[in-house]
């Protein structure tokens, strides 16, 4: 797995999210958005079709914890079924691409 970060300071990950090592990059990536003030941050998903107990954990935290507004855009089905089953789309602003 891999973050970047695009010119708008929107987070894009690539590669399949699956281990404790993704967790913590994605928990240091929102740590920044959130110590920077922002409010809201887009996440791009590009590549990963299934997403862990942990990150949805720590998407959850931010979202009602911190208060940060996550929009996720997927680009998978698979992703897309996943957090539609879990009644996670208006939680986390889902869009497909």
């Amino acid at each position: 797995m891999n973050i970047t970060t695009d010119k708008d300071g929107n987070l894009i990950i690539t590669g399949e999210m699956k281990t404790i090592e993704d967790y913590s990059s994605i928990k240091s990536a929102l740590g920044k958005v959130i110590a920077q003030g922002k409010t809201s941050v887009m996440i791009e998903i590009r590549d990963s079709m299934t997403i862990t107990s942990s990150i949805i954990g720590l998407f959850t935290k931010s979202v009602h914890g911190d208060g940060l507004k996550i929009s996720l855009k997927v680009y998978t089905e698979r992703l897309h079924n996943l957090l539609e089953d879990l009644n996670l789309i208006a939680v986390f602003n889902v869009t497909k691409v």
